[in-house]
């Protein structure tokens, strides 16, 4: 194992699901066909495993966790700051959705936006996954798809719950997640028990009509606990702009 093959797996158990070019772009490497080199070694010796269909070559292979590569971690969990017991979950990655896998590649694209957001500006960024943040006491339940913080050059720092909501969500389930945000602000659990300001949340919905039907929602909510930030992006905006300010519609409180 070399430490490229060790940084693979390193991703792989952090985001769950990663394609080539997401792979490439983290480990920050210029030539495409060394990173395909690493790649067929780890596949072929049951370290990770590749999900491609050969009826869509211009589609990248996506690739997760393999059998070697939950038992090279076990070994090494502290060396390499893994969770042993998540390492588990790799029984059911076989059977896991297609929407679920998609799901972990578009978590990955936010990070690699923010990345060369943040290289741009000169921030500090620093991000958490569902899989970082697994066992934290005091967060809301069910864990938000990632926990970030930017930390500008003058010393102000903004930190941000963000949910990813997958094709078509059903309206009861855009509003369970938004009263459960509200429920864990107004029971205090993050504010007694970090330094930090209460999160920015930001919504990422699949279109436009979703976000719409978000923003009519939290404005009625936000008269009541007007303190709270939520800010709405779409998969068509984040495409067009990446992931920045412009990109993000804050949610203002209804007028009276």
């Amino acid at each position: 194992m070399t430490s490229r093959h060790t940084e693979i797996l390193r991703f792989l158990y952090q985001f769950r699901f990663l394609s080539r070019n997401q792979l490439q772009t983290l480990l920050n490497h210029k030539h495409y066909n060394r990173i395909i080199v690493w790649l067929n070694e780890l596949t072929e010796n049951g370290y990770i495993r590749r999900y491609y269909d050969k009826k869509r070559v211009t589609v990248p292979a996506i690739y997760s966790l393999g059998n070697k590569g939950r038992k090279y971690l076990k070994q090494n969990a502290k060396t390499e700051r893994v969770k042993p017991e998540l390492l588990d979950r790799i029984w059911r990655e076989l059977t896991l959705s297609n929407q679920f896998r998609h799901h972990c590649l578009q978590v990955a694209d936010i990070y690699l936006s923010l990345v060369k957001l943040t290289q741009s500006t000169k921030a500090t960024l620093h991000f958490y996954t569902r899989t970082d943040l697994s066992g934290l006491k005091y967060l809301i339940l069910p864990y938000p798809d990632a926990y970030f913080s930017i930390e500008e050059t003058n010393g102000r720092k903004k930190c941000y719950f963000l949910d990813i909501f997958d094709e078509l969500p059903a309206r009861m389930v855009l509003r369970k997640r938004v009263r459960q945000y509200f429920e864990y602000f107004n029971n205090g659990y993050w504010q007694d028990h970090n330094d930090n300001p209460f999160p920015a949340i930001i919504l990422f919905c699949p279109d436009n009509r979703s976000s719409h039907y978000l923003n009519t929602f939290i404005q009625k909510q936000l008269n009541d606990e007007p303190e709270l930030e939520f800010y709405l992006t779409t998969r068509e905006q984040l495409q067009k702009m990446g992931f920045c300010r412009e990109a993000l519609q804050k949610v203002l409180p209804k007028e009276p």
